[in-house]
């Protein structure tokens, strides 16, 4: 590095669940463990929400180079109930401030580039941002661009996607996701007896968050209930994560099911490097981390989400992986015909570099957040 160079200041902003909150994790550790960046390096600023999960995350990394900053953000809802119009009224206004909070901090910490990501808590910093005209750097995981990054790529440097002509003058590169994933950490109540007396059985993992997925949790009980011949041909792995996990009770009654609460990165690599098939929602991170394990994919997005439906039948049509739709009536019948189908599958594992696919994409925005 030059001397007289000026060492930078970054902005993250990205929100949600743990399948898009461990990755951003991932992409710090990545820069913060490469001494060509960390020479460049002054501060990451990663934005988010008060008490939330990239909070807490942000926590677990080196504070040395890193600050956590909450801001106020707006929600959309799509929902036609009148509280949940009521609620996007309300959000005006906390939008409003979550503008001039950006502008005053990215002020404040002398921001040079911002990294854009995904959902609303990134809006008012993006749109703060672009009022400064400074330099801002996007990557878009899904098939269709959500409202953010369609507004962020306007004024971007540099856009990045996973899928092929997504946004504008964008470069294709894979999903964001954690090197953690093949550090293999067995989780601490794994059925080692089960899997090894029943080597030959075809194993399911059932990964569907927290986020509006405890109907779905209960509607794989009744179906295991009525259809106890599932229980005797697969063995089930079902990860409960934080918001479902007073379901433990209702699966313990189930044969050649082990349930998790929160798992890491790690314990979730772990299984997915097991498992033939994943049941899941079609969030991309999720997707891209099982696919890495070449898993056979039965998706189920989530119903509040037109993008979740897109990315489904995007990977039905190109990796032949099973597209249902929760709120078709004949739902139910339709999972259980799936898992007939795949009784004694068992995944064909490719001898790829998993984790050179891992660094490619973060070492791409790396190189642009530090102009390289």
């Amino acid at each position: 590095m030059n001397p007289k160079q000026k060492k930078l200041n970054i902005a993250m902003a990205w929100w949600w669940t743990g399948w898009h909150v461990f990755p951003i994790k991932s992409l710090i550790e990545y820069i913060l463990g490469s001494p060509e960046y960390l020479n460049q390096l002054k501060t990451i600023y990663r934005f988010g929400t008060r008490n939330s999960l990239e909070q807490g995350i942000s926590k677990q990394l080196p504070q040395a180079y890193l600050k956590f900053v909450p801001i106020i953000s707006w929600k959309y809802r799509r929902e036609t109930p009148l509280h949940s119009r009521l609620k996007n009224f309300r959000d005006i206004f906390l939008f409003i401030i979550g503008i001039f909070q950006s502008l005053y901090f990215l002020l404040h910490y002398n921001i040079d580039v911002i990294f854009c990501k995904w959902w609303y808590v990134a809006l008012p910093i993006v749109l703060a941002w672009t009022l400064l005209r400074k330099k801002i750097i996007v990557h878009e995981s899904d098939t269709h661009p959500g409202l953010v990054n369609r507004l962020a790529s306007r004024y971007a440097k540099k856009v990045f996607t996973w899928f092929d002509n997504i946004l504008p003058k964008s470069q294709t590169i894979w999903q964001i996701i954690s090197d953690e994933l093949i550090s293999f950490k067995q989780p601490t109540n794994f059925p080692n007896s089960l899997i090894s007396t029943n080597s030959d059985k075809t194993i399911i993992l059932i990964s569907w968050w927290s986020q509006w997925s405890k109907k779905l949790y209960r509607n794989l009980i009744e179906i295991l209930e009525k259809n106890p011949k599932f229980q005797s041909e697969f063995i089930f792995f079902v990860v409960l994560w934080l918001l479902n996990q007073d379901l433990l009770t209702e699966f313990a009654n189930l044969s050649n099911i082990q349930t998790f609460g929160f798992l890491s990165q790690s314990q979730m690599g772990y299984l997915c490097n097991i498992s033939d098939i994943g049941i899941t929602r079609a969030g991309t991170t999720s997707l891209a981390e099982q696919k890495l394990f070449d898993m056979k994919l039965i998706i189920i997005p989530i119903t509040r989400t037109h993008d979740q439906y897109d990315n489904a039948k995007y990977f039905s049509q190109k990796y032949w992986d099973v597209f249902l739709d929760q709120r078709d009536p004949n739902f139910e019948a339709q999972l259980i015909h799936s898992l007939n189908e795949h009784i004694w599958f068992k995944k064909t594992t490719d001898t790829r570099d998993k984790k050179s696919d891992i660094i490619k994409a973060k070492e791409a925005i790396t190189k642009s957040l530090f102009n390289l």
